[in-house]
């Protein structure tokens, strides 16, 4: 019995020890995991910032090009009037 503990006992201890460094390394994947995802999310805010800014510059063109268009109109109309534009 003595002669079989001999063999059991550094065999339970390399169990034990292999389960805390898979543990240890577990954590570390983790912690990476949440380091990547954390810098994913800040991607995400910006491009949605650099989006807004782009969707609000569409949205002003957009006036911009119906000021222009009735601008447009109103020479034409003047010019249709008989008027000379100086």
């Amino acid at each position: 019995m003595m002669e079989l503990l001999k063999y059991i006992i550094p065999a339970a201890a390399m169990i034990i020890v292999q389960l805390i460094i898979s543990f240890k390394q577990d954590e570390a994947h983790v912690v990476r995991q949440n380091m990547t995802i954390d810098a994913i999310k800040e991607d995400i805010r910006r491009l949605e910032k650099k989006q807004d800014k782009h969707n609000e510059l569409i949205e002003r063109m957009v006036k911009v090009e119906q000021s222009d268009k009735a601008q447009w109109a109103w020479i034409d109309k003047f010019k249709e009037d008989g008027h000379r534009l100086p």
